[in-house]
């Protein structure tokens, strides 16, 4: 098992199933006893909704995100060569090309059963923008490791840092790595002076200064993926208990009903037989008034008998 083969598979999975294949992986990975790879797949950031979209676009939809990156080829070729017609023409393509990869994105993530709100929208056109700008944010995204969306001012190299799953494992252009530090074509470098020195060494100091912030963000994203991912199994055992409850009240309610009907029953049959009991009362009064007279009868009968001896 290879860090950068799993990540890939990991981030072509629907976001809801992410963090679950993960920890299997992980597992799996600590069983066969390689206990670092299973951290580092642990640490594996969860992508963005944009970003998740961006490696299904280029898995599923690669005619649009070819198209991207060839109309960012034109464009770059466009500019070297300083040809402003071409670049206006290239230029009115833009917004087509970048339309119909990010519906494409859309199409394909509601394929899979994800819906793509508009904000995720619009980070989906930067990131393809960026890619569109950067030979090295293109290459990032044909890792399909891609963690969060990216985006370009057009003149300095794309942030990469924390984008991508396995960083060491994506080979980006030389020429992307660090496009500012090149001369411009057609120019000479000129030698630097004190201030150009101190400009760039502090300029650097920035740039470390954003480093350390950004693995700062990276270490407390990580915490609070581990963090969520126990709220996730603390929500799934309250949602087991609710579901066993809900089941139990159904069970304990057709009990109840039948409880009722067996109760309605029983009392349709004592009122019947408090109605019998009270018919019979009343022939009883009947008969015992008849036994009375025909005793009377025969009381006088026999006195009259012996009135006649």
């Amino acid at each position: 098992m290879e860090l950068a083969a799993t990540a890939v598979d990991l981030y072509a999975l629907v976001p809801s199933g992410f963090t679950a294949a993960r920890a299997a992986r992980a597992k799996e990975a600590k069983s066969a006893g390689d206990a670092e790879l299973a951290k580092q797949i642990a640490r594996l950031p969860k992508p963005s909704t944009a970003a998740w979209a961006v490696n299904m676009l280029v898995r599923h939809g690669t005619k649009e995100f070819a198209g991207v990156l060839e109309l960012g080829e034109s464009l770059g070729k466009a500019q070297a060569e300083q040809d402003h017609e071409r670049l206006r023409t290239l230029g009115q393509q833009r917004p087509r090309v970048l339309g119909a990869a990010v519906e494409q994105a859309r199409a394909v993530a509601q394929g899979l059963g994800v819906k793509v709100s508009d904000a995720a929208a619009l980070e989906i056109e930067a990131t393809l923008r960026a890619a569109m700008t950067d030979p090295g944010a293109a290459a990032a995204l044909r890792s399909g490791q891609l963690v969060r969306s990216l985006s370009t001012n057009g003149l300095e190299p794309v942030d990469l840092s924390g984008a991508l799953a396995v960083p060491d494992s994506v080979a980006l252009p030389d020429s992307a790595a660090s496009p500012s530090a090149l001369p411009a074509a057609g120019t000479k470098e000129k030698p630097d002076d004190g201030g150009q020195q101190r400009a760039r060494a502090d300029s650097r100091k920035e740039r470390e200064a954003a480093q350390r912030e950004r693995k700062k963000a990276q270490a407390a994203l990580a915490e609070a993926e581990r963090t969520a991912e126990k709220a996730d199994v603390e929500l799934a055992k309250a949602e087991r208990e609710k579901a066993e409850a809900v089941q139990r009240k159904e069970k304990l309610a057709l009990e109840v009903k039948a409880a009722k009907d067996k109760l309605a029953a029983l009392q349709e049959d004592l009122a019947a037989m408090e109605w019998k009991i009270t018919v019979a009362e009343k022939n009883r009064k009947v008969a015992a008034r008849e036994a009375s007279q025909e005793h009377r009868a025969a009381e006088t009968a026999r006195r009259r008998l012996e009135g006649l001896r």
